[in-house]
Parts: structure tokens; C-alpha cells; sequence
């Protein structure tokens, strides 16, 4: 899992580094909210957020308003670690569905609320371990459909960046990308493509399709840089 750390004291910065890179995650680092947000611009594999409310420019909490605001980011799980305890600013970003760990920072207590959020949000693919059990194949076999997929998923975000320059009121057929990722266990891709699939065809499903448009191309391009680490 991928963490996006915002912090802009260097020491409370590698002080979460080296927590969470003792229990797996890869993470990253940003010294404030205008940063982060660039950031996140280029990274759709960003799992979750770890933010201080105390920053230049950008601070914190314009850092959680600006995600949340945004359709491809809502459902993005932020964790707040701050050493502000001021009650207004708390329930203001406790409405916004954080995380709050207070400074100063204590390992159980951090790793505690991430394992919190983490548990609410599906991994991007089940692990190729179960899949391939699940579905007879052997780990050759298993590699050779997941290049496939790769293609696939390449061939599928290309398509939609185009769609959107030349002809934004029209629609992508997305059926072979839903029945791969059913069988690759893509759940996160699926939930979506079934959220555009579940208005009859028409006028309507156009508007679905278009304002779940940010969300799909996030998720393509997450599932692209996961499937690419996984085939190398």
C-alpha cells in the first residue's frame, strides 16, 4: 500500500517514513497541501493520506477540503496527525470521514488508525496468490493473462483521454474490461464499471458515465502502475 505523507517538519516526517516502512508501506513525502496535491495529480496509486494541519501554503486542513471536493478523490482515506486539538477544526475534518493520531507521535497509536482506514478500502487486486488458486491457473499462465490485462488497461485509458479530448459527450465500451476484471479480481475497477453499467442506455447513462469518468481513469491508472510492478 501506498501512503502520501504531508509534513512539514522533517524530523515528525521521518519519524512516520520509518514507522510505516517497518510495516510494509511505501511511502512518499510532501512539505505541504500545494505540493501533496501535485502529488496526487501524478500518482493515482496513492492509497492514503497522512497529513499535518500546520503547514505553509497549503496547510492541512484546505489539504482534506481540496481532496474531498474532488470526485476521483473523495473516497480517499486521510489520517490527520497534528498536535492542534482545537475542537472546531477536530469536528470540521471528523465530518469529512479522518483519522485523527495527535503529536507527539506514538507508533501503536499511528499504526492503529491506519490499519483502521486501511480495512475499509479494497485493495486495488486481490492477491495474485488467491486469484490464480482460484482460477486453476499456474503462475506462467497467470503472468501471461495479466500482460493481457496490461494491454488491456493501457488500451482502455488511452481510449478515454482521447474520447474526452474529441468527443466529450460520448461513451466507451467498457464490457471486455468488465468481464477481465471480474476474472482478475480487479474489485475496486469492477465496483466502479458497474456503477456506469447500471443505467439503461441513453441520456442518463451518458451523465453517469461522465461523472464517474475522473474516479474510472484514476482507478485504470492505479491498477496500471500495480499491474506493471507486479509483471517486472
Amino acid at each position: 500500500m501506498n501512503v502520501l505523507i504531508v509534513e512539514d517538519n522533517p524530523i515528525s516526517a521521518r519519524v512516520l517514513e520509518h514507522t510505516l516502512d517497518k510495516h510494509g508501506y511505501e511511502t512518499y513525502t510532501a512539505s505541504d497541501g500545494s505540493i501533496a496535491m501535485e502529488y496526487l495529480e501524478a500518482h493515482p496509486e496513492v492509497d492514503l493520506v497522512i497529513t499535518d494541519l500546520v503547514m505553509p501554503n497549503t496547510d492541512g486542513a484546505e489539504l482534506v477540503r481540496n481532496i474531498k471536493a474532488r470526485p476521483e478523490w473523495c473516497d480517499l482515506p486521510v489520517v490527520v496527525c497534528t498536535s492542534v486539538k482545537s475542537v472546531n477544526v477536530s469536528q470540521a475534518l471528523s465530518a469529512q470521514g479522518c483519522k485523527y493520531v495527535f503529536k507527539p507521535i506514538r507508533a501503536d497509536s499511528l499504526m492503529q488508525k491506519v490499519k483502521e482506514v486501511v480495512a475499509q478500502r479494497r485493495p486495488i487486486l486481490q492477491t495474485p496468490e488467491q486469484t490464480m488458486s482460484e482460477i486453476g491457473m499456474d503462475f506462467q499462465g497467470f503472468l501471461e493473462v495479466l500482460d493481457a490485462f496490461v494491454k488491456q488497461v493501457d488500451n482502455t485509458i488511452q481510449k478515454l483521454e482521447q474520447q474526452m479530448q474529441e468527443d466529450p459527450l460520448g461513451v466507451v465500451d467498457l464490457r471486455d474490461l468488465m468481464e477481465s476484471a471480474k476474472l482478475v479480481r480487479a474489485d475496486r475497477l469492477t465496483d466502479i464499471l458497474t456503477r456506469v453499467n447500471q443505467t439503461p442506455v441513453g441520456g442518463e447513462r451518458s451523465d453517469r458515465y461522465r461523472a464517474l469518468h475522473p474516479s474510472l481513469l484514476r482507478e485504470l491508472k492505479a491498477l496500471q502502475h500495480y499491474l506493471t510492478l507486479y509483471s517486472s
